[in-house]
């Protein structure tokens, strides 16, 4: 049975590795063979899987691109959360303000020699292991509210939908409205008449966002500064929405790049040279 498995594994390996299977699926649905491709044909389909990863252009951003956005926010969501930490929840008698927080930094830099890449806990002690790597030059940007605006449009509906809900018991209490004949109403319904979300499916799913967090994320405004959204939603962006936005990403980077290198295989195959553009 062993060797059957082994025979059946090397079998499905060779097919996936062979040249001939590989094809490129163009926008109108339709498949073609890479090895029936011209060399003009095989460039351009190159040119396409380097744009959807590697591209710089802001409003069409290739995958490695958006991967760096989303790191960029998750650490500014930090920085911002870790700051309101220090001034609202941290007994620390020199830290009451935006400014007293700046003053105790530049103090500590100056007497410690510190540079502003330097990481946060080689001036604060006993923190949180989730702070633990914003760097004194963000922290320093959150007491400026210089940490910039984050892009509504990298959290999608559609992205927020698909994660389906999973009301606590609170929430539970909380959406239990009845019918006039007494019966409790469905509560995906009622959501959505709170939320006021017309013409949307909403699922229930014991992995999903809690009602909470739904709702502070399809109300968060396009363009918000990062320095007014609420801690609520900080939280719920760094802990769950931004990690799962990542995970989502490296399907599709993994993808395109297989993609890339089925094209580039049938180029050497074919001895065609495919030049590699700056995006």
């Amino acid at each position: 049975m062993t060797d059957f498995a082994d025979a059946l594994q090397s079998s499905v390996e060779n097919k996936k590795n062979d040249i001939n299977t590989f094809v490129w699926k163009h926008q109108n649905g339709k498949e073609e063979r890479l090895m029936d491709m011209t060399s003009d044909d095989l460039q351009k389909c190159y040119d396409h899987v380097n744009s959807m990863l590697f591209n710089r252009n802001k409003f069409n951003p290739g995958k490695h691109e958006v991967r760096k956005n989303i790191k960029e926010t998750y650490n500014s969501c930090n920085a911002e959360l870790f700051m309101r930490y220090l001034i609202n929840e941290c007994d620390i008698d020199a830290i009451k303000s935006n400014r007293d927080l700046l003053d105790y930094i530049r103090h500590h830099r100056s007497e410690k020699s510190l540079s502003m890449n330097d990481s946060i806990d080689t001036i604060f002690d006993g923190l949180p292991i989730v702070y633990k790597n914003i760097t004194i030059d963000k922290l320093l940007d959150a007491c400026l509210d210089k940490l910039g605006i984050l892009n509504r449009k990298m959290i999608s509906n559609k992205f927020i939908l698909s994660q389906g809900i999973w009301l606590t018991d609170e929430e539970k209490r909380e959406l239990t409205e009845f019918d006039p004949n007494g019966k409790i109403r469905n509560r995906m319904e009622v959501i959505k008449e709170r939320l006021v979300l017309n013409d949307i499916s909403l699922r229930i799913d014991s992995n999903g966002l809690t009602y909470g967090e739904f709702r502070a994320l399809v109300k968060l405004d396009s363009l918000p500064k990062i320095s007014t959204i609420p801690t609520f939603t900080l939280k719920t962006l760094r802990d769950k929405i931004l990690l799962l936005l990542d995970n989502d990403l490296n399907y599709h980077i993994t993808k395109w790049e297989a993609i890339k290198s089925n094209v580039e295989q049938v180029a050497k195959y074919k001895n065609i040279h495919l030049l590699c553009r700056e995006y």
